[in-house]
């Protein structure tokens, strides 16, 4: 395994880490050594957290559980401290959408402010990493087909979807 680029003497913290995209972002960071201070929902129910905890036990990083809400305020204060990074993974997620602003945005709105203004309130965080979905990227196959050579890059943004479709 190659050595680590980054300062690894502190913690960092992912929010949703029980998520698709936070559980390989937290097994590269424990694969670099860092002690990972992952926000969940639930940190004592194994069956959602026990691939997480395995991780730890096989890479050189470390892992510490912490209950956090993504809508309550102040819920990432504990796991942020000591952190220099933060990388912000949560959203919420359903299938089933009756009010896309009520569902989705407002959600992923709240929770955003919510994990920034932790952020705010600690004296060790230094950056905060914002991730996002590819439907930000696409939101049908206009998108596609409008994308320079049907590739999708930074340079190409979801201009088809809105609250009435495809939110």
């Amino acid at each position: 395994m190659p050595e680590p680029v980054h300062d690894i003497s502190a913690p960092v913290m992912v929010t949703g880490a029980t998520g698709y995209v936070a559980g390989w972002l937290v097994r590269r960071l424990l694969e670099e050594g860092y002690t990972v201070h992952a926000a969940v929902r639930e940190p004592d129910n194994a069956a959602k957290v026990g691939h997480l905890t395995r991780l730890a036990e096989d890479l050189p990083g470390a892992i510490r559980l912490f209950r956090a809400d993504l809508l309550a305020e102040g819920s990432y204060d504990a796991a942020m401290e000591g952190c220099r990074v933060v990388f912000h993974t949560a959203s919420p997620f359903t299938l089933k959408i009756s009010d896309p602003q009520r569902d989705l945005v407002d959600p992923a709105l709240k929770g955003t402010r919510n994990v920034l203004g932790s952020a705010n309130r600690s004296e060790s965080v230094e950056r905060v990493v914002l991730t996002s979905s590819c439907a930000a990227i696409y939101g049908d196959a206009a998108d596609v087909a409008q994308a320079p050579g049907g590739v999708l890059t930074e340079a190409v943004w979801n201009t088809t979807s809105s609250l009435e479709h495809q939110p």
